[in-house]
């Protein structure tokens, strides 16, 4: 996506940890005002004679392209995801009409696919404005750090803040950070075109201009689980040491978390369970059996909850700092007898991304498992480790021919992200049923 004539211009140490905070940043596109207008011309005419395009938003107005290889664009993109990122195929522009009562604050769901919400920066939505938008205009609006906070404590919209700019305004935004679309109290139709992108690598090293600069502990709330980030998108995480360590146990302490677990309040459950998971092995044993406890209370309300992968745990996140301690445990739970066990373990270590050769052959094995739930989460997980799981690319290959539309999504996502694998396989995947997996499997075709 690099050119000489669109070098990325980089996030700075600030940037990225405002974002980690806040969940969003918001550029100039910096291109000439006439070409926002002629795009906003363009767009207007295809939803006056043919409605929205959808997916064909891009093809139809090619030169849209031009605003995502901006500088200040790229250069977000690939600071937050790494300089391999993808560009995901749907994409959608979204027309707030003059006179519309607005949406209510909600978190997009994933496309065609049913994830964990993940706290770590695999996945980002950009809102690229063509024409001016004040707040009369219906401008979309979100409401900052609430980007890992489920359903269950829902934002107020008391907290929104409207996004306006001038045409070229593109804003980035974590992928579950709550937004909406505000009424448009004018006179005029807004336009705005939403494009969703995803890390293809693991981080190994900062994709940003870092200076060495650590996590700056502020004794905020959320201290503790923006520095485990933090050290995770340094490429701290490579090695498999837990990130962001606390210092040794209190008498207590970890008795004083695991009660912190059970909190009422969704971001002192966060604290505890990442503070766990900076702890030596007994932190990663009390998130262990914090884990089947949580799954006993909350599988059934998160298969009815639309959208929502069962496997929506707290204690996962503390598993997931805790990195390496944590896999064996983990490994070992892919062969429980009870399926939401294997699918959280299935799930945790696709989020820590770590390569064993242990794990990454139960892994494998999961994708035979019978529950779709495991599978889809097991082909995630593998295509997160990446090219260290080649050995799975055949095993792979076969989730494309499976029942489960999410787990042929995952799977032709998972081979673009390991790179080359059956090519027979991802060429009949083209003409599958659903589009994502069609253009997914062509995704992994060109970068094998």
């Amino acid at each position: 996506m690099t050119s000489a004539a669109h070098a990325p211009i980089l996030l700075n140490d600030n940037q990225l940890q405002s974002f980690l905070r806040s969940g969003y940043l918001t550029v100039d596109a910096g291109l000439p005002a006439a070409f926002h207008t002629r795009l906003h011309g363009q767009i207007q005419h295809l939803f006056a004679t043919d409605g929205n395009p959808g997916n064909d938003i891009l093809p139809l107005v090619p030169d849209l392209h031009q605003v995502l290889t901006q500088p200040r664009v790229h250069g977000a993109l690939t600071s937050l995801l790494g300089p391999d990122y993808l560009l995901h195929p749907h994409r959608h522009c979204h027309l707030n009409p003059a006179g519309s009562d607005g949406q209510r604050l909600h978190q997009d769901s994933y496309e065609a696919d049913q994830n964990v919400r993940h706290h770590r920066l695999r996945w980002l939505l950009a809102f690229y404005y063509p024409q001016d938008v004040d707040a009369n205009r219906g401008p979309s609006a979100i409401v900052p750090a609430t980007q890992y906070l489920t359903r269950s404590d829902r934002p107020a919209a008391a907290d929104e803040l409207p996004l306006q700019g001038r045409a070229g305004t593109v804003t980035i935004v974590h992928y579950d950070l709550w937004h909406r679309a505000m009424a448009n109290v004018g006179t005029q139709d807004r336009f705005m075109v939403k494009f969703l992108f995803t890390r293809v690598c693991e981080p190994r090293e900062p994709s940003w201009c870092h200076d060495g600069t650590p996590w700056p502990s502020t004794g905020r709330a959320d201290d503790v689980l923006c520095a485990s980030l933090w050290d995770w998108i340094c490429g701290a995480a490579v090695d498999g040491g837990p990130v962001a360590r606390v210092s040794g146990p209190d008498d207590g302490l970890v008795e004083d978390l695991v009660e912190g677990l059970g909190s009422s309040d969704e971001s002192e459950r966060h604290r505890a369970a990442y503070r766990l998971g900076g702890m030596d092995a007994s932190g990663a044993e009390a998130l262990l059996a914090a884990l089947r406890l949580e799954g006993q209370q909350r599988l059934q309300p998160n298969i009815e909850r639309a959208h929502t992968n069962p496997v929506q745990f707290d204690a996962a996140y503390g598993l997931t700092a805790a990195g390496v301690v944590a896999v064996p445990a983990l490994t070992k739970l892919l062969a429980d007898e009870i399926w939401w066990l294997r699918a959280s373990a299935a799930d945790v270590l696709g989020d820590i991304g770590l390569y064993t050769e242990e794990g990454v052959q139960a892994l494998t094995t999961s994708l035979k498992d019978p529950s779709e739930w495991v599978r889809r989460n097991a082909v995630e997980a593998l295509g997160n480790i990446g090219p260290p799981a080649g050995c799975a690319r055949n095993a792979l290959a076969l989730c494309l021919a499976d029942p489960d539309d999410a787990v042929r999504y995952n799977a032709a996502l998972a081979l673009a992200k390991i790179t080359s694998g059956d090519r027979v396989a991802l060429q009949a995947a083209q003409c599958d049923s659903n589009r994502y997996v069609r253009e997914l499997a062509t995704e992994a075709l060109a970068r094998g």
